[in-house]
């Protein structure tokens, strides 16, 4: 029993650093932002690196947590929930370093004047939408409730998040229609748009495993 009792604890451990890594791989992204509207491309490769490597060690103690996973860390009935959401949760870091490598690799002219705030409100949403992923799953051992709530207010931040994204698009292709940005500045600027957009999607997606998972432990 206290072999069963002690992987709980490991793999618990596992959770915790891997959604704090994923939490910091999002964050991170403000900084490639802020040289992304300055266009200083060198400074922000060194930050997109850094995401690389936020991105490759969640995804190393995700291999960890699935094998204590498999050993038998949890009881049959959460384990299954618990290796999906270790997934959907990596799959929030994997967004963060597309949008990363989207706004670096393009090395378009970023036309601050009109997009600058609509772009940092967009990539706020998303950091909070994985914040508030970080806490829904470290109450998670703590207070069920609690988890839950935060669960549903990720909801909330990712439908703010839509909205966003929807008014950057509009504004996008109103620009490009009147000849303020070329062809390539509005493909370029869409698509980094709505991979920003899919950060909170993705922490949309991994909060709403929690409410399986307290409806099984409350059963």
């Amino acid at each position: 029993m206290n072999r069963f009792f002690g992987k709980e604890t490991e793999v618990e451990k596992y959770s915790k650093l891997h959604v704090r890594l994923v939490y910091e791989c999002a964050h991170k992204l403000k900084d490639v932002m802020f040289h992304f509207y300055s266009g200083n491309f060198e400074a922000m490769e060194t930050e997109v690196e850094e995401i690389t490597r936020y991105e490759h060690e969640a995804d190393d103690i995700r291999r960890k947590m699935e094998v204590q996973f498999y050993q038998g860390a949890f009881l049959p009935f959460d384990r299954e929930d618990r290796i999906v959401l270790a997934e959907l949760v990596d799959a929030v870091a994997d967004a963060t370093e597309s949008s990363a490598y989207a706004a670096l690799l393009g090395k378009i002219t970023f036309p601050a004047a009109e997009f600058e705030k609509d772009f940092i409100d967009l990539v706020e949403k998303s950091c909070q939408a994985a914040s508030a992923l970080k806490d829904c799953i470290d109450l998670l051992e703590k207070d069920l409730s609690a988890s839950l709530d935060k669960a549903h207010e990720i909801e909330g931040i990712e439908e703010e998040g839509d909205k966003i994204e929807r008014k950057i698009i509009r504004k996008l292709f109103t620009a490009y229609r009147s000849n303020k940005i070329d062809i390539l500045t509005f493909v370029e600027l869409k698509n980094i748009t709505e991979k920003i957009g899919n950060i909170a999607d993705r922490s949309e997606d991994a909060s709403d495993r929690i409410p399986i998972i307290v409806a099984k432990r409350k059963g």
